[in-house]
């Protein structure tokens, strides 16, 4: 036979204390002393309780309290790319230490994070995180009038009153055309995200702008959608046109990762010899003895942890205003470029 669930209402006759008590014990930010705390949770802990989650965030929902479910809610597009693999382990890592859980909705396309910010509001969650994706301006409403703080990871929403961190995707770029000029390129591509995505738009202008800088324009442009796949399959169709590229600038390691592969295996190209090229992120990959990828490197611990900052403000403290944080990306040389510059 199935054995009963415990309830906190044994953990209160239990521990001799209300039930209201025991709730407080299990939910981050609650008024208790510590003392009592830790007695509750001595005493869940001899008896295998588990506070359902779900259930406490629908009680406060159903009271006058502030709502403090425990939860926070992530919203993510690309969970295969290796650099959100990383970043969601982080935000959930640094959370828990907080004393708050994730509850995790991956869509495809930006058009459905209306839809699964929705979801995660039935859940009664304390604050959202969204990951290089946007919400609508109605939807961005609907959270400021319920108190659910948002966050905008590597993603910038001017005029929606919401808090945002995120790289400097634009100068990073610049960097990657200063670099690539100074070494002697002049037919310089770019390999980016397909239409719409606004964190290979801002690269991509960031690289005219310093080539521009430097007397020359953006030479071809392929599009992929950050596998290494289309790396792959996009080198193949630079390489098929008349004037090739002599470089190229990628707008994730992951693309160029799988660029560099077609290019040197498929076509029997030498890199940096026949071609440079860089790529954005610095994720493990792109440092091992096989790739040694130049690249843009985004400071993603320091960025999780401002974000966790911004967010717990927002959703311990009512009325704070949106905060803007941007952190630069750093160029790391290794040996996909011509050395002529480093000399």
């Amino acid at each position: 036979m199935r054995r009963r669930a415990i309830t906190s209402y044994d953990v209160a006759r239990a521990a001799g204390v209300s039930q209201s008590a025991v709730s407080r014990a299990f939910s981050p930010g609650a008024s208790i002393a510590e003392r009592k705390r830790a007695q509750i949770l001595a005493v869940a802990a001899e008896l295998g309780y588990q506070p359902n989650a779900i259930a406490r965030s629908m009680s406060t929902a159903r009271s006058d309290q502030p709502q403090r479910s425990g939860m926070v809610g992530i919203i993510v597009r690309r969970l295969e790319d290796p650099v959100f693999a990383q970043t969601i382990a982080l935000f959930s890592r640094i959370l828990q230490r907080r004393g708050w859980h994730i509850l995790l909705f991956t869509v495809d396309a930006e058009r459905e994070v209306d839809e699964a910010l929705g979801a995660l509001m039935r859940f009664r969650i304390d604050g959202v995180i969204i990951l290089s994706a946007l919400l609508s301006r109605h939807m961005a409403e609907t959270c400021h009038a319920e108190g659910t703080p948002v966050l905008l990871y590597n993603r910038s929403a001017p005029g929606l009153g919401i808090s945002t961190v995120q790289i400097g995707n634009r100068d990073g770029g610049r960097s990657a055309a200063a670099l690539l000029a100074a070494a002697g390129h002049a037919r310089i591509a770019f390999l980016g995200g397909g239409d719409g995505d606004a964190t290979s738009a801002s690269r991509e202008a960031g690289l005219a702008e310093g080539l521009a800088e430097a007397g020359l324009e953006v030479f071809a442009r392929e599009e992929g959608d950050y596998t290494f796949t289309s790396g792959r399959e996009a080198c193949l169709r630079l390489f098929a046109r008349g004037e090739r590229p002599d470089a190229v600038f990628c707008a994730s390691d992951v693309m160029a990762l799988g660029l560099l592969h077609a290019a040197r295996h498929e076509l029997g190209l030498a890199v940096p010899g026949d071609l440079s090229v860089v790529g954005f992120d610095d994720i493990p990959a792109a440092g091992w003895p096989g790739h040694r990828l130049t690249t843009l490197r985004q400071p993603v611990e320091r960025m999780i942890r401002e974000a966790v900052e911004i967010l717990i403000e927002r959703m311990e403290t009512a009325g704070l205003g949106p905060r803007d944080e941007h952190f630069p990306a750093a160029l790391i040389l290794r040996d996909t470029v011509r050395t002529v510059l480093r000399r």
